[in-house]
């Protein structure tokens, strides 16, 4: 089951960066009421599933889509 939560705090995570691109890490988490780090950490694993965000050099994140 916990798989599932996982499952759907990434999704909310990536949601969020859609809806807020360009927005910093500290900024997603305190939308979904959890930490910083959380956010940050679930990158990977987010690209695991094929959702894909950038960081950029201010610490922005930003959604992208994979052409292929």
């Amino acid at each position: 089951m916990a798989r599932k939560t996982d499952d759907m705090k990434l999704k909310n995570i990536y949601n969020k960066v859609q809806e807020h691109p360009g927005k910093k890490a500290g900024f997603i988490a305190r939308l979904l009421r959890i930490n910083r780090s959380e956010v940050t950490r679930s990158l990977p694993a987010l690209e695991d599933k094929k959702l894909y965000i950038a960081e950029d050099d201010q610490g922005g994140l930003w959604p992208f889509h994979d052409s292929h």
